[in-house]
């Protein structure tokens, strides 16, 4: 996080934000406040006039002047009356178009991210932080037009309080001096509790995502952990709250010196106006409209000094923004290379190490790919399997080494976040609260629209038979927390995965883990279908269960994120090493 900017820096990059919201909005808002802010001035100017007019007996009482002011005061009061009723509306559209805007940018960074940024404890207490704080997109979007609009009318109340005597407005001004102070200082110490705030924040955000998805419903029942979240989610909660508290009370009492600072300074300013009056000096209606001048010229510089105080208390906010949006305009995808299916694809002495790990995930791998093949990864967990798959599909770029496809180095061909010619059905795959239809659409969103397409995926994943049974069939929306929605069942979620990736039309197709929710019959049924599909395509398959790697073509055997086997399943069985042993073992447990 970069150091906090001065006052004016700040307040430059909130007018940048809001008004990249909504341009037009805002500054229809602005000059609505102005308006306002100005009328009153006006209203201050025709009162003095009309005070002036008054003081010179009836006769002037009945003069056409007169009548004039009094038309002008009620014409300029509907004018403010109009321009407050506007503004608020103006106002709140503003915040609620600021507020999208931010988080548009936050998920546009999210989005556009490498999936190595997920990997990083900073980048989640970023998007955290920008998440926590998208209450202040609000009152960012509230304080700027009214900053401005105080201080327009500021200006204008300066203006006129200088006619009548220009050395009471420096002398007014300064009674503003102690509350801005204050205002600095307390959104400083804000600023550091946010920030410092930020991994606790995740920890119990991380609690309320346990206890409110339905996921994990069942498992914080089964072990009856409800009391046992609460407590801990109260207990950061506590923390919070205690932290704040102490903030409060520091804030409250340099507040109540700030303010009566300033309120003793804009009692002398008065005082000596009445002394002047006393003394001859000053008249009579130039010391009212003087006093009302120096009243309304407090009250609107002390709004302008309090909004920007407290709009800098959201400057972690507008920090944290501006970063986002730097990363999103530096992340965002480029058109999607158009390749050609592979002839081979080489892994060249890869390696890969997540940032918070002291070893590598794969280690030095190398491997030769053919088009056509059908090639099994296995090990043990934390092999590595799920990595190198990652890799192999361009959404991890290696640490060391290179993969080549037809000598093309895979950073160059996977400009838009992955590889347009490989299909992924990872373990943890997505299940969308879309229609069943669109759950399948979303591996290749540019063919949403091919209804014949999607069903034919939908039928060589054998998903075809349960999803017509839905009370709406492929329009039914799949998960109960939508309306309408229909449960489905783990096994049956991931055929829909996998439809998702053969509704792709991918070369180059990588399975991981594609039985782990399938009974016998359909395991059986899945891999006829992959045996169908291999005609023009190469397939990746990642499993625990080798009864479904050992018809593979080649066999890669992974310890430790290290290749060390490689071959058919006979040819590693012959060779009575890593594979064959587990093989023995899964085997004896099946045979009892």
């Amino acid at each position: 996080m970069s150091k906090r900017s001065g006052a004016l820096v700040s307040f430059g990059r909130a007018v940048a934000l809001v008004s990249a919201a909504g341009r037009g909005v805002f500054l229809a808002t602005v000059t609505l406040f102005a308006i306002s802010g100005l009328g009153m001035v006006a209203l201050l100017l025709v009162g003095s006039s009309l005070l002036h007019e008054l003081s010179h007996g009836a006769r002037a009482a009945s003069s056409m002047r007169v009548w004039w002011l009094l038309i002008a005061a009620v014409g300029v009061a509907g004018i403010v009356s109009f321009a407050n009723a506007a503004a608020a509306g103006m106002h709140r559209l503003l915040a609620e178009q600021t507020v999208r805007y931010c988080n548009e940018v936050m998920l546009g960074a999210a989005t556009n991210a490498s999936l190595r940024e997920f990997d990083s404890a900073e980048f989640h207490d970023r998007l955290q932080r920008a998440r926590n704080n998208s209450g202040s997109a609000l009152q960012v979007a509230m304080a700027v037009p009214q900053v401005i609009a105080a201080v327009v009318s500021a200006a204008g109340v300066t203006v006129g309080l200088a006619v009548v005597s220009p050395w009471l407005v420096p002398i007014t001004l300064l009674s503003c001096v102690p509350l801005w102070l204050v205002g600095r200082g307390n959104s400083e110490e804000m600023y550091s509790f946010s920030f410092g705030n930020t991994p606790q924040d995740r920890a119990r955000f991380h609690i309320e995502r346990i206890v409110l998805d339905r996921r994990s419903a069942a498992e914080v029942r089964a072990f009856r952990l409800a009391a046992f979240m609460r407590e801990r989610w109260s207990r950061l909660y506590d923390e919070r709250i205690q932290e704040i508290r102490t903030l409060v009370r520091r804030f409250v009492r340099r507040s109540a010196v700030g303010a009566g600072i300033g309120s003793l300074m804009l009692c002398a300013v008065l005082v000596l106006v009445l002394i002047l009056v006393r003394h001859g000096e000053m008249p009579v209606e130039a010391a009212a409209t003087a006093c009302v001048a120096i009243l309304m010229l407090a009250n609107r510089s002390q709004a302008a000094v309090s909004n920007l105080a407290q709009m800098m208390e959201q400057q972690l906010y507008v920090e944290e923004f501006i970063e986002l949006r730097a990363l999103e305009r530096q992340l965002l995808p480029q058109s999607t290379i158009p390749i050609a299916p592979f002839r081979e694809l080489v892994v060249d002495n890869v390696s890969f190490r997540y940032s918070a790990a002291d070893t590598n995930a794969v280690d030095g791998v190398n491997v030769s790919i053919s088009a056509g093949e059908v090639i099994a990864i296995v090990g043990q967990n934390g092999s590595g399997k799920t990595t190198l798959a990652k890799l192999l599909s361009g959404l991890y770029e290696p640490s060391d080494g290179q993969i080549r496809w037809d000598g093309t180095p895979l950073s160059q061909l996977t400009t838009d976040g992955g590889l347009s010619e490989a299909g992924v059905v990872f373990q943890d795959f997505a299940r969308y609260w879309f229609s069943a239809a669109d759950n399948i659409a979303v591996g290749d969103v540019d063919r949403a629209d091919d209804h014949a397409a999607i069903a034919a995926a939908a039928h060589d994943a054998d998903a075809t038979g349960f999803i017509e049974r839905l009370p709406n069939g492929f329009d039914t929306p799949l998960g109960v927390e939508v309306d309408g929605g229909a449960d489905i069942s783990g096994g049956q979620w991931q055929r829909i995965a996998i439809a998702r990736v053969l509704f792709r039309k991918a070369s180059f197709i990588i399975l991981d883990e594609p039985t782990a929710a399938l009974d016998a019959e359909a395991e059986a049924a899945l891999f006829d279908t992959i045996q169908d599909l291999r005609a023009g395509r190469t397939i990746v398959l990642i499993s625990h269960r080798f009864s479904t790697v050992r018809t593979a073509d080649r066999i890669l055997v992974l310890h430790e994120g290290r290749l060390v086997e490689e071959g058919s399943h006979a040819e590693l069985m012959a060779r009575d090493g890593r594979y064959a042993k587990m093989y023995g073992l899964q085997s004896r447990a099946y045979v009892g």
